[in-house]
């Protein structure tokens, strides 16, 4: 294996690690995306089976709004990581073909090298016969 087939795969390597902790950081933006809709809907809960008045009303509609815009930086932090996500498995599908490339490009290397190998045995062998007769 060459050098040039070591630093890609250890560049493979390396992708496989950001495609993982891509994958990771979606994850826990999804997970905390679903909390703030589970809060939304359990505030939603509290508010429809009570007539709310005074501070109670007024705590509501501030938990409310606080809501939504967590909901909306959640949201776009979703959005943001999802796209990190398709970068990650872009770049190491494309690192991966190259190891791929490189790799079929060697050991068609390493035949042809075998195969001059063998004629010119052969040819050594045939010449040496040839040279005797």
């Amino acid at each position: 294996m060459t050098e040039r087939l070591k630093a890609m795969k250890r560049v493979l390597k390396v992708q496989d690690q950001l495609k993982r902790s891509a994958d990771w950081r979606l994850a826990e933006a999804e997970r905390s995306a679903a909390e703030v809709e589970a809060a939304k809907e359990e505030l939603a809960r509290f508010c429809d089976g009570e007539l709310l008045t005074g501070p109670i009303a007024g705590a509501a509609a501030a938990q409310a709004l606080r809501l939504a815009a967590r909901g909306i930086a959640a949201a776009k932090t979703v959005d943001a990581e999802a796209e990190a996500m398709r970068d990650a498995t872009a770049r190491q599908k494309l690192v991966a073909k190259g190891v791929d490339a490189l790799a079929r490009e060697e050991a068609a290397a390493r035949e042809r090298k075998d195969l001059e190998r063998l004629i010119e045995g052969f040819a050594a062998r045939a010449a040496a016969v040839g040279g005797d007769g």
